[in-house]
């Protein structure tokens, strides 16, 4: 677990409590994530917490500068292409992606109740680059808000330290047992 393998350090053992799922702050505005943001949040997958605790990388940075939301994402998606200047629209087919019309994209949109979207881009085989937006509804589904609790890492440090010494008690029985059970019987026989 990262945040074991940081105990010592201090960086590993911040707990986080959930404070709001993006999907509740998404509004008919479209601004990026990182608009939402509060004093002393961060925003995270829900199920990967322990990332909080990093510094801040380009992933992060991507989630809270590239990713834009709204209620009316179908309406307002045009603000965010002429904004970012991107060209192209495209959709997630399974594993690839797809360019498609305007149209296309707004229907894609709607019938998946998508909040989000993020821009992105790839370089093309001539070298040049093609920046695009994707509709996203993981991060409307799977991310939130998180704020620093004292708390759950209290509660951290006491499983860690009854872990330990759990871990130390069940050590130092097997070597008990071991030179009890082991060592002398090989040294002295069965004598009682």
């Amino acid at each position: 677990m990262y945040s074991d393998s940081n105990m010592f350090d201090g960086s590993g053992v911040q707990q986080w409590r959930k404070v709001e799922s993006l999907s509740e702050r998404i509004s008919p505005e479209i601004v990026s994530v990182g608009s939402y943001l509060r004093n002393d949040e961060k925003i995270g997958e829900d199920n990967r917490t322990y990332v909080l605790n990093d510094n801040p990388d380009d992933y992060y940075d991507l989630v809270t500068d590239d990713v834009y939301c709204s209620t009316e994402l179908s309406e307002r998606f045009l603000e965010v292409k002429s904004a970012r200047g991107t060209e192209s629209f495209f959709v997630s087919k399974s594993i690839l992606r797809e360019e498609v019309s305007e149209s296309q994209f707004v229907n894609f949109i709607e019938r998946n109740n998508i909040n989000c979207l993020i821009v992105d881009a790839y370089t093309e085989s001539d070298g040049g680059k093609l920046t695009f937006l994707e509709p996203q509804k993981s991060y409307q589904d799977d991310w939130s808000f998180f704020e620093k609790s004292a708390s759950l890492t209290v509660l951290y440090y006491v499983k860690m330290v009854l872990s330990v010494l759990f871990i130390n008690i069940l050590i130092f029985s097997m070597i008990l047992t071991a030179y009890y059970k082991v060592f002398l019987y090989v040294l002295f026989g069965n004598k009682k």
